[in-house]
């Protein structure tokens, strides 16, 4: 597990801000002088939050940071009141490892998906909550929306992690705030970051074993002297410590999109079926413009009058070999031999096949099922728009999966 010690900055001071309400706590120590005692205990990153550029204040602490950049070899990822494309070229140019994006990551989606793309694997999205819902404006303003209901959409924009504070952990037990932080992890292959919730080394210890959560955020029990950092590493590199520290390294290289050419494998006899196809291909593009979605009936030029059926299974079985992954709809395959041999030959070719069925009770399963590595089930009593939406968002999570395996 990973553990980022955090400084925050106001007034040129290092603080500890406690809520939106109250005042920040101020310590002694000067800022340039705990980057150094961070570094000296074997930290592997530091997050440097700018208090005064995060509250909207005319004075910021830039010229300060852009000091602790310079004074040290950690990778530094900073946060505060970034609102333009400007800003977060100017933090990366001067050094900074990665920007933390917290009001517009959440309300200027095609500004966030532009710098993704420019800057892979260096924008950090930073979602703050209270009361189970998004606040932005530095903590100040509640949005409508839940962090169940931004996080595919950060994670699409291509996002290389996400960090949640909970206000409410203030005046709540961790377990609350770490158990939200743990359902944002449904439905995102990238790594989920806990902040505010370690106050003891028992708590690194408790957060070593939650599956979902990939590193910590620790700040002022640090500063204050509740135990060190280089203890705090310790606890958190034990052997049992959860192998997923590789998945970050290996997504922030690269960023989270890579392209990615998709067939899809399913029955398109019927009109009903036809148009299901086209709409679910269009909602995993829409969502993802990497992925490539291939539905052979519609883009091969295939003319079964001119063609025997040995060169029409050729030209299937050429696009198969160029696919990076088979997704094939598994209701109705056992009456439909054309999808069945895109199926097994798919799996005979070593290809990463998903599996889409329905979720019906006691309904026997396809033989074809054991072929997938992996099978996406909706209910089919939902409306036909939500389990296509529903359908994309599963699809999509699997694919940004095995592009980061590859």
């Amino acid at each position: 597990m990973l553990i980022f010690p955090e400084i925050q900055i106001s007034k040129g001071r290092l603080v500890s801000r406690k809520s939106r309400t109250t005042e920040s706590i101020v310590y002694d120590q000067l800022p340039l002088d705990a980057v150094r005692s961070i570094e000296a205990q074997g930290a592997e990153r530091l997050h440097v939050l700018d208090v005064d550029a995060a509250l909207g204040r005319d004075e910021t602490n830039a010229d300060l940071i852009h000091d602790l950049l310079s004074s040290t070899e950690m990778p530094v990822q900073v946060a505060g009141g970034m609102r333009t494309a400007e800003q977060i070229d100017s933090w990366l140019e001067a050094g900074a490892a990665q920007v933390v994006l917290g009001t517009l990551a959440m309300t200027n989606q095609p500004l966030l998906a532009e710098v993704c793309t420019r800057h892979p694997g260096a924008i950090i999205a930073n979602v703050a909550t209270k009361d189970g819902y998004v606040m932005i404006d530095g903590w100040q303003t509640q949005t409508a929306f839940t962090p169940q209901d931004i996080v595919y959409d950060l994670q699409m924009a291509g996002v290389a992690g996400i960090i949640h504070f909970d206000i409410d952990r203030f005046e709540d037990e961790a377990a609350m705030s770490l158990a939200l932080t743990m359902e944002m992890k449904k439905n995102t292959v990238i790594p989920i970051y806990s902040s505010g919730t370690v106050h003891s080394l028992d708590d690194v210890a408790r957060l070593r074993y939650l599956p979902d959560i990939h590193g910590a955020i620790v700040g002022k029990a640090i500063l204050e002297g509740k135990f060190t950092l280089r203890e705090a590493l310790e606890v958190a590199n034990q052997k049992e410590t959860s192998p997923e520290r590789d998945l970050e390294s290996t997504v922030l290289p690269h960023g989270i999109h890579q392209p990615l050419k998709v067939y899809l494998a399913s029955y398109q006899l019927s009109l009903p079926a036809r148009w299901w196809n086209l709409d679910l291909r269009r909602l995993i593009t829409d969502d993802n413009p990497y992925v490539d979605v291939v539905i052979p009936q519609e883009d091969l030029a295939i003319d079964p009058d001119q063609m025997t059926r040995r060169e029409v299974q050729a030209a299937y079985e050429e696009v198969v070999e160029e696919a990076d992954t088979v997704v094939v709809m598994l209701d109705g395959i056992e009456d439909e031999a054309w999808t069945a041999f895109e199926c097994g030959f798919a799996r005979a070719r070593g290809k990463y096949l998903l599996g889409i069925a329905s979720a019906v009770e006691n309904a026997p399963r396809s033989r074809f099922e054991a072929m997938c590595d992996e099978v996406v089930r909706f209910d089919p009593e939902e409306d036909r728009s939500t389990i296509l939406s529903t359908l994309a968002k599963s699809v999509n999570t699997r694919l940004l999966a095995k592009s980061i395996e590859r």
